[in-house]
């Protein structure tokens, strides 16, 4: 998963490559042939990719356990006819995490560094959540790299847009507290009630292997940081502007019972842009792993693919 091998070309361009790291296990989400590591924005960015033909990326949400493995039964669909791009977000999955604050800024500047130095042209978009927020960023401040957006339970206009809370996310570093706090968010009942409560309304989806991949992306002791950034709003973007401007084809997906980001919230979206087509898919957080059928055919409509 992690990019910057360009062997054997000219010290002038390899100078200005991504940096790779290491040996790599092989790919998470079958149908993508190459696991790849990169250092972006400083920052070990891990991503998966396989296919041929126009960008295509895959952008998680942030949450406690999540990675790209979300997309683990949309993406392979689209390899014959998209190079497809699964990456995880610093912090979460492979991509290493380490030991500091985790920001907004952190993430839209690594991503958009993703783009620019990996994939390199111009990109459709599927992103899900804050990794829907930081797209839009991303598309408004730098269009030539965003050629269209899906995005999945979008935030940014009602939800998750607090400034940080500076006093709650230092209580946590290095505190009894937040490592009380890390213990119970890895420990299996929490991963079991968070999968069962807030991402899947289909409890039978809630499988062990399901739970193992949420609790091993947690085992790191630096797995913490990007969760207390997360629940201090340190990871939080307000977008309400850069959406209302944005110039590119857009889809939404919500789901029907989400909990953290209730499908309510897209009247803010389509109050500001009414041309944009919202589908509802009966689900929670990723409708696009609960309902992949419905979704896949959605994102295969809306790319133009037959």
């Amino acid at each position: 998963m992690f990019m910057g091998f360009l062997l054997l070309i000219p010290l002038a361009v390899s100078s200005c490559a991504p940096r790779a790291t290491g040996m790599l296990p092989s790919p998470r989400i079958a149908g993508l042939q190459e696991s790849r590591s990169v250092i972006l924005n400083d920052q070990p960015v891990y991503y998966e990719v396989g296919g041929e033909g126009p960008p295509l990326v895959f952008i998680h949400g942030i949450g406690g356990g999540n990675s790209g493995y979300q997309w683990t039964r949309n993406a392979a669909e689209f390899t014959g006819s998209h190079r497809v791009y699964v990456l995880d977000l610093p912090g979460f999955g492979r991509s290493t995490p380490r030991p500091q604050n985790y920001t907004a800024d952190l993430y839209v500047k690594t991503l958009t560094a993703f783009l620019k130095e990996v994939v390199r042209e111009e990109a459709d978009v599927v992103a899900s959540s804050l990794g829907a927020a930081y797209s839009i960023k991303i598309a408004h401040d730098d269009p030539e790299l965003i050629d269209s957006l899906v995005l999945v339970s979008p935030t940014g206009i009602e939800k998750l847009v607090n400034p940080p809370n500076t006093a709650f996310y230092n209580s946590l570093v290095g505190s009894p507290l937040g490592d009380v706090l890390a213990g119970f968010l890895r420990g299996r009942f929490s991963v079991s009630f968070f999968l069962k409560q807030q991402v899947y309304l289909d409890q039978n989806l809630v499988t062990t292997e399901i739970k193992k991949i949420y609790q091993n992306n947690l085992k790191d002791p630096n797995a913490a940081y990007p969760v207390f950034s997360f629940i201090s709003d340190y990871s939080s973007l307000n977008i309400e502007k850069e959406w209302a401007s944005l110039k590119q084809p857009v889809m939404i997906v919500w789901g029907s019972d989400d909990v953290n980001t209730p499908v309510s919230g897209a009247q803010k979206f389509l109050s500001l842009r009414p041309a944009v087509k919202l589908n509802v898919l009966m689900a929670r957080a990723i409708p696009n792993d609960e309902q992949s059928e419905k979704f896949n055919a959605l994102l295969q409509g809306f790319l133009g693919q037959p």
